[in-house]
């Protein structure tokens, strides 16, 4: 431990001269104490809470912020004076620079804005939280800061979002805690110390009426933070400059009545859960000005007083200068009357003083400002700031695909900008005027659309006036900001009017802010979160809007009520267009599929090309609209009024697997086939046209993993595509039963024999996803000859549809492997036997019968389509071509 010289250790009186202490006890007290103040320069209140008090901290703020060279100068001259008040080390001058929505210094002007804690958490990497934490303390270093009170380590959550909302990483606790770890990393490695907070997690929760109460009220003290623990145990174990207490471990509201009593589960908090359990023994840190009742019965020495005793070594005072003396006072007196042990002062600030000598130097803290260093840092860090926002942006849900908006509107078309009056993101001096924040999103509209309105609107809501201007507008977008806190559901009603007045035309939705504030109301279709309302978030929202960008952030939050399902990264996912996508998807499947199921252009066309009941969607690569991924989607008819959803097909480039392009556009495809009316099933395949009926079965394990943590069903079903040369094939002796004796016959299918025909598929094979379809459709194209019919006297008893290449029959453009596999290769298709005369032999003289009439058209090979059982083809000399597994999902 550090200790003053000899010769300053005899009696002095305290500074109110109250009582006698040794100079180097006041002092180690000083060491203790953190304090604020208002002012450009150095105010001769500050001044004597330096020179007389000996504070060793002081805490900035905006009021204490005009520029750089300002304030490099203030933090000069504050050093000065603790050197020449014989300061064995200099002060700890901190701040609280958490970024994004809590930034004194950074606001593109003063300092680069970086991103904020859940803007880092939605890029779902931590080595740019790492990036970010070192620059900012590059720039803070610039101006004299040495340390930073961050990162904030509290686990957000639906109901203490309001409290602590976007400066946390996000919901994870083990995530939150990778990212604190990252940036008080990056913190370190740019030269600043740091002070995690708010432990142990911010255990408060916001009432209706917009209270605050502790959650740790109903948690017995073995349960207590299980869950908010966790980030701060990896940060402890990390290794933790200091730690910021939250004040809701003092209960619900201290009084003070003369007696100083330390609340027990503050005690505990900190000597039991944070020393003993987590094995932290650096400095902890607490604002009494923000204890419960303080300035309401709890006076500011009384605050003071239980910090100490409690055990924290560090007292923010962040009061009138006249607060701080008092509250140091307090502590003076009862250090002299016993109440406080001066080996806990001792031990207090010898922690403050270890972590001065590790990062504080009178070199550098008086070394003469740089007036060029914080700009030229700027410069630096401003590319890596837009790229990390551009990592950040997250599109949430696109239900309708309005996005990109400027392939729904035309460039005459009106688009209203509706946003809400909040207070201003940076302070603004007082002959300054006010600047609506966002303003730069209506100016960053405007350079991609060139007739945007921007109208602001107040807790009153909407007006007359904005309800013309929706009218008049081809699209609206309506921006949230904190719209989940008290006093500001104004904004969520103001929503829902918006809503009512847009449900013919595009709304995009997009919370500036808090995440959660419409996170749940799937009315609103399209859904954007910046994390925060700062120029250059907004900016980057602005180019996603109108495709410019990707939204490649992924929300760092859980969807209440949905599997907690983590992305690697959300990826902007567009409408297919043939004529744009359409060769570009044909050199992705020879990429992905091509060596063992090898289609050209046309095909892949006539496969894709379905209008009115197909939709497929994209991801392309931001920088030369090279084809990443795709995804193809039908509906098809499984009833009168009832629909099934078929996710075909789902391709990833592979240079680019493994990034999070699948999720994205699976996503995608799963909401898009979900919202169709009549869906009740979701099938992982496709029926017809028939790319595959199930998941190969020669796809990694890794593969069925993956869509079985996404809700969908692995069934124990198995279909096969089966293949036969047939040119010199003959009926296997003794393989046809005799079935003429039993008065079964075959023969193609005749216009007399088709009403017939029909009636007995739908009666027997009604529920037969696309079968039924594919019959009726032979009459339109004049080719009820492809029908192949067993029957008896009393009627049909069986059938099967054959097709060739060249044939006008719609299956054989459906299913595309025979083409593939040679010139003359025909199929069979959609085979059935009445229930009754199943084991009788009727099936396979069916098939015999179907090859037989395909060698005499002159084809050479048979391809036998989605068959669920193969014994009997095998029997007859087919092998199998494909084998897939059946996968289904409810919607």
């Amino acid at each position: 431990m550090t200790t003053a010289n000899p010769e300053c250790a005899q009696p002095h009186k305290s500074p109110s001269g109250s009582l006698r202490l040794d100079d180097e006890t006041l002092r180690f007290v000083g060491q203790m104490v953190m304090v604020g103040f208002e002012g450009l320069t150095v105010t001769p209140e500050i001044r004597m809470m330096i020179e007389k008090y000996y504070v060793g901290g002081v805490l900035l703020t905006r009021r204490n912020i005009r520029d750089g060279v300002q304030l490099a100068r203030l933090t000069q001259e504050l050093q000065n004076i603790a050197q020449s008040t014989g300061f064995q080390r200099p002060l700890i001058i901190g701040i609280d620079q958490e970024n994004g929505m809590i930034s004194r210094l950074g606001d593109g002007i003063r300092g680069t804005h970086f991103p904020g804690s859940m803007a880092l958490g939605a890029t779902r990497s931590p080595s740019q939280a790492f990036d970010i934490a070192k620059a900012t303390a590059k720039e803070l270093v610039a101006v004299g800061i040495n340390w930073n009170f961050a990162p904030l380590l509290d686990v957000v959550s639906e109901s203490n979002s309001s409290v602590i909302g976007v400066r946390a990483f996000g919901d994870d606790p083990q995530a939150v805690g990778r990212y604190g770890v990252a940036f008080a990393e990056g913190l370190r490695a740019g030269g600043i110390g740091h002070c995690a907070k708010h432990f142990p997690g911010t255990g408060q929760v916001t009432n209706k009426d917009g209270s605050r109460s502790s959650t740790f009220n109903f948690k017995t003290r073995d349960k207590l933070g299980a869950n908010e623990l966790i980030p701060f145990r990896r940060a402890v174990s990390a290794g933790l400059d200091s730690v910021m207490l939250t004040s809701a471990i003092w209960g619900e509201n201290l009084q003070g009545d003369g007696r100083i009593t330390v609340p027990a589960d503050a005690k505990h908090i900190i000597h039991e859960v944070l020393r003993r359990q987590l094995g932290y023994d650096g400095l902890t840190v607490c604002d009494v000005t923000d204890m419960p009742g303080y300035g309401q019965g709890l006076d500011v020495g009384e605050a003071a007083i239980i910090a100490v005793k409690a055990g924290c070594d560090m007292l923010q005072i962040y009061d009138k200068p006249e607060a701080q003396r008092k509250a140091i006072e307090a502590v003076y007196e009862a250090i002299g009357a016993g109440e406080i042990a001066t080996s806990d002062i001792y031990r207090s600030s010898g922690r403050a003083l270890q972590l001065k000598a590790h990062y504080l130097s009178w070199r550098t803290a008086l070394a003469a400002p740089d007036p060029q260093r914080l700009s030229s840092l700027m410069q630096e860090h401003r590319s890596l700031a837009r790229t990390v926002y551009e990592n950040s942006i997250t599109v949430v849900r696109d239900e309708k695909s309005l996005l990109p908006l400027s392939s729904h509107i035309r460039s005459t078309d009106n688009i209203l900008l509706l946003t809400p009056v909040v207070r201003p993101l940076y302070h603004r001096a007082p002959d300054e005027l006010p600047i609506d924040p966002f303003e730069c999103l209506g100016r960053a509209l405007a350079r991609h659309h060139p007739k945007v309105r921007h109208a602001p609107y107040t807790v009153r809501g909407i007006t007359s006036t904005h309800v013309a201007l929706i009218k008049r507008a081809a699209a609206v977008i309506f921006v949230a900001a904190n719209a989940n806190r008290p006093n500001t559901n104004s904004q969520l009603e103001t929503a829902g009017a918006v809503h009512r007045l847009c449900l013919n035309k595009p709304l995009v939705t997009l919370a500036a802010c808090d995440p959660y504030e419409l996170l749940t109301d799937r009315t609103f279709g399209t859904y954007m979160c910046t994390y925060e309302y700062s120029p250059m978030a907004l900016e980057t929202a602005a180019a996603v809007v109108f495709g410019e960008r990707h939204a490649s952030g992924s929300l760092p939050i859980t969807i209440p009520g949905t599997p907690a399902l983590r992305q690697q990264r959300s990826w902007f996912v567009e409408v297919w267009e043939k004529r744009r996508d359409l060769f570009a998807s044909a050199d992705l499947w020879r990429d992905c599929l091509g060596r063992k199921w090898p289609l050209d252009a046309s095909t892949l066309s006539a496969l894709l090309d379905r209008p009115g009941y197909s939709k497929h969607f994209v991801v392309r690569r931001a920088m030369n609209n090279e084809l990443l991924g795709l995804v193809a989607t039908y509906t098809v008819m499984a009833g009168p009024s009832q629909l099934v959803g078929s996710l075909a097909l789902l391709i990833v480039r592979p240079s680019h697997r493994n990034l999070g392009i699948g999720l994205s556009l699976h996503d995608v495809a799963v909401r898009h086939l979900s919202k169709q009316q009549g869906i009740s099933s979701l099938q992982l395949g496709s029926i017809f046209p028939r790319l595959f009926p199930g998941l190969p079965v020669d796809l990694p394990s890794e593969d069925l993993s993956w869509f079985a943590h996404r809700g969908w069903k692995l069934e124990d079903k198995f279909l096969y595509d089966l293949y036969m040369q047939i040119d010199t094939w003959s009926v296997p002796e003794g393989g046809m039963p005799p079935l003429p004796e039993k008065g079964v016959s075959f023969n193609c299918c005749n216009p007399d024999q088709f009403d017939a025909l029909i009636e007995f598929e739908e009666k027997n094979f009604g529920t037969y996803l696309g079968w039924v379809d594919k019959y009726q459709a032979l009459k339109a194209t004049d080719d009820i000859a492809d029908a192949m019919i067993a029957y008896t006297s009393q009627g049909i008893v069986g059938a099967a549809l054959i097709f060739s290449p060249v044939g006008n029959n719609q299956i054989s453009k459906d299913i595309p492997w025979p083409k593939m596999i040679g010139e003359r290769v025909g199929g069979i298709a959609c085979m059935g036997v009445k229930a009754e005369c199943r084991g009788q032999g009727v099936g396979l003289g069916l098939i015999c019968a179907s090859i037989m009439e395909l060698k005499q058209r002159g084809l050479r090979g048979c391809f036998v389509d989605w068959a669920d059982f193969e014994g009997t083809y095998k029997e007859l000399g087919f092998s199998q071509w494909g084998k897939y597994r059946e996968i289904w999902r409810n919607v």
